[in-house]
Protein backbone atom coordinates (compact mmCIF):
# COMPACT_ATOMS: atom_id res chain seq x y z
CA UNK A 1 0.00 0.00 0.00
CA UNK A 2 1.38 3.24 -0.65
CA UNK A 3 1.93 6.04 1.74
CA UNK A 4 -1.10 8.36 1.17
CA UNK A 5 -1.78 11.64 2.82
CA UNK A 6 -4.85 12.18 3.50
CA UNK A 7 -6.73 16.12 4.23
CA UNK A 8 -8.63 16.15 7.31
CA UNK A 9 -12.69 16.41 7.23
CA UNK A 10 -13.17 19.36 9.21
CA UNK A 11 -10.04 21.02 7.37
CA UNK A 12 -12.20 20.50 4.17
CA UNK A 13 -15.26 21.71 5.48
CA UNK A 14 -13.59 25.02 6.73
CA UNK A 15 -12.56 25.51 3.54
CA UNK A 16 -15.60 25.13 1.82
CA UNK A 17 -17.36 27.64 4.63
CA UNK A 18 -14.96 30.13 4.14
CA UNK A 19 -15.36 29.76 0.05
CA UNK A 20 -19.25 30.24 0.36
CA UNK A 21 -19.01 33.04 2.84
CA UNK A 22 -16.19 34.41 0.66
CA UNK A 23 -18.08 34.08 -2.51
CA UNK A 24 -21.65 35.53 -0.89
CA UNK A 25 -19.69 38.43 0.80
CA UNK A 26 -17.94 39.40 -2.93
CA UNK A 27 -20.83 38.83 -4.90
CA UNK A 28 -23.51 38.65 -3.10
CA UNK A 29 -24.12 34.89 -5.10
CA UNK A 30 -24.66 31.51 -3.78
CA UNK A 31 -22.14 28.59 -4.17
CA UNK A 32 -23.43 25.63 -6.73
CA UNK A 33 -22.11 23.75 -9.91
CA UNK A 34 -25.18 23.72 -11.87
CA UNK A 35 -24.68 27.96 -12.52
CA UNK A 36 -21.20 27.50 -13.00
CA UNK A 37 -22.00 24.82 -15.71
CA UNK A 38 -24.37 26.98 -17.27
CA UNK A 39 -21.65 29.52 -17.73
CA UNK A 40 -19.66 26.82 -19.67
CA UNK A 41 -22.86 26.06 -21.82
CA UNK A 42 -22.85 29.71 -22.58
CA UNK A 43 -19.19 30.31 -23.76
CA UNK A 44 -20.31 26.91 -25.68
CA UNK A 45 -22.13 29.09 -27.94
CA UNK A 46 -25.74 28.09 -26.19
CA UNK A 47 -28.53 31.39 -25.78
CA UNK A 48 -30.05 29.90 -23.37
CA UNK A 49 -27.26 30.21 -20.99
CA UNK A 50 -26.54 34.16 -21.75
CA UNK A 51 -29.41 35.39 -20.14
CA UNK A 52 -31.46 35.33 -16.78
CA UNK A 53 -29.11 33.69 -14.44
CA UNK A 54 -25.99 33.13 -16.79
CA UNK A 55 -26.82 36.64 -17.69
CA UNK A 56 -23.54 39.37 -16.63
CA UNK A 57 -20.02 38.32 -15.59
CA UNK A 58 -18.77 35.23 -16.04
CA UNK A 59 -17.32 34.84 -12.17
CA UNK A 60 -18.78 30.98 -11.57
CA UNK A 61 -16.20 29.90 -14.51
CA UNK A 62 -13.11 30.21 -11.74
CA UNK A 63 -15.78 27.81 -9.73
CA UNK A 64 -16.18 25.71 -12.97
CA UNK A 65 -12.30 25.63 -13.53
CA UNK A 66 -11.01 25.29 -9.82
CA UNK A 67 -13.14 21.63 -9.76
CA UNK A 68 -10.53 19.76 -11.90
CA UNK A 69 -7.64 21.89 -10.65
CA UNK A 70 -8.54 21.11 -7.05
CA UNK A 71 -8.71 17.56 -7.39
CA UNK A 72 -5.47 17.58 -9.77
CA UNK A 73 -4.05 19.40 -6.58
CA UNK A 74 -5.59 16.82 -3.72
CA UNK A 75 -3.81 13.60 -6.60
CA UNK A 76 -1.06 15.19 -6.22
CA UNK A 77 -0.21 15.71 -2.70
CA UNK A 78 -1.84 12.76 -1.18
CA UNK A 79 1.29 10.58 -2.54
CA UNK A 80 -0.33 8.41 -4.80
CA UNK A 81 0.36 6.99 -8.46
CA UNK A 82 -2.47 8.48 -10.45
CA UNK A 83 -3.40 7.27 -14.26
CA UNK A 84 -6.80 7.65 -15.77
CA UNK A 85 -9.13 4.72 -16.27
CA UNK A 86 -12.88 4.03 -16.97
CA UNK A 87 -13.03 2.46 -14.15
CA UNK A 88 -15.67 3.60 -11.72
CA UNK A 89 -15.61 1.44 -9.00
CA UNK A 90 -16.76 -2.44 -7.90
CA UNK A 91 -20.12 -1.53 -7.36
CA UNK A 92 -20.88 -0.04 -10.77
CA UNK A 93 -20.56 -3.35 -12.90
CA UNK A 94 -23.62 -4.98 -10.41
CA UNK A 95 -26.05 -2.22 -11.79
CA UNK A 96 -25.19 -0.88 -14.84
CA UNK A 97 -24.74 -2.76 -18.31
CA UNK A 98 -21.32 -4.46 -19.64
CA UNK A 99 -21.88 -2.44 -23.05
CA UNK A 100 -19.57 0.59 -22.64
CA UNK A 101 -22.09 2.80 -25.04
CA UNK A 102 -25.57 1.63 -22.70
CA UNK A 103 -23.71 2.22 -19.73
CA UNK A 104 -22.60 5.48 -21.24
CA UNK A 105 -26.31 6.13 -22.17
CA UNK A 106 -27.56 5.58 -18.86
CA UNK A 107 -25.08 7.86 -17.09
CA UNK A 108 -26.05 10.23 -19.96
CA UNK A 109 -29.40 9.86 -19.34
CA UNK A 110 -28.93 10.48 -15.05
CA UNK A 111 -26.73 13.62 -15.58
CA UNK A 112 -29.57 15.04 -17.77
CA UNK A 113 -32.33 14.11 -15.36
CA UNK A 114 -30.09 15.95 -12.73
CA UNK A 115 -29.87 18.65 -14.76
CA UNK A 116 -33.44 19.30 -15.17
CA UNK A 117 -34.34 18.51 -11.30
CA UNK A 118 -31.80 21.18 -10.88
CA UNK A 119 -33.54 23.08 -13.28
CA UNK A 120 -37.08 23.08 -11.26
CA UNK A 121 -35.62 23.08 -7.58
CA UNK A 122 -33.78 26.51 -8.92
CA UNK A 123 -30.52 25.49 -8.06
CA UNK A 124 -28.16 22.26 -7.88
CA UNK A 125 -27.50 19.85 -5.21
CA UNK A 126 -24.37 21.14 -4.21
CA UNK A 127 -26.02 24.92 -4.29
CA UNK A 128 -28.56 23.85 -1.93
CA UNK A 129 -26.93 21.71 0.51
CA UNK A 130 -23.80 23.68 0.82
CA UNK A 131 -24.99 27.10 0.63
CA UNK A 132 -28.55 27.13 1.21
CA UNK A 133 -28.38 25.19 4.66
CA UNK A 134 -25.19 27.67 5.46
CA UNK A 135 -27.68 30.75 5.09
CA UNK A 136 -30.20 28.61 6.71
CA UNK A 137 -32.65 29.02 3.98
CA UNK A 138 -35.51 26.80 4.87
CA UNK A 139 -36.42 25.36 1.33
CA UNK A 140 -32.61 24.82 0.98
CA UNK A 141 -32.84 22.61 4.22
CA UNK A 142 -35.63 20.59 3.35
CA UNK A 143 -34.02 19.82 -0.20
CA UNK A 144 -30.69 18.90 1.26
CA UNK A 145 -32.44 16.39 3.58
CA UNK A 146 -34.74 15.35 0.52
CA UNK A 147 -31.54 14.83 -1.43
CA UNK A 148 -29.73 12.26 0.80
CA UNK A 149 -32.63 10.31 1.53
CA UNK A 150 -33.27 10.25 -1.68
CA UNK A 151 -29.61 9.11 -2.73
CA UNK A 152 -30.36 6.59 -0.17
CA UNK A 153 -33.37 5.10 -1.10
CA UNK A 154 -32.13 5.14 -4.74
CA UNK A 155 -28.77 3.19 -3.91
CA UNK A 156 -30.39 0.45 -1.57
CA UNK A 157 -33.16 -0.04 -4.08
CA UNK A 158 -30.82 -0.32 -6.90
CA UNK A 159 -28.38 -2.79 -5.38
CA UNK A 160 -31.36 -4.64 -3.98
CA UNK A 161 -32.89 -5.01 -7.43
CA UNK A 162 -29.38 -5.92 -9.38
CA UNK A 163 -27.13 -7.19 -7.03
Amino acid sequence: MENLTIWAGWAGGIGVGLVVALLYWTTGKGLGVSAAYGEVCGLAGSDFFKRGTFAGPRWRLFFALGLPIGGAIAVLTSGISWAPTWDMGTLYPAVLPDSTWIRGGVLAAGGALIGIGARMAGGCQSGHAITGMALLNPPSVLAGGLFFVGGIVSVQTLFGLFS
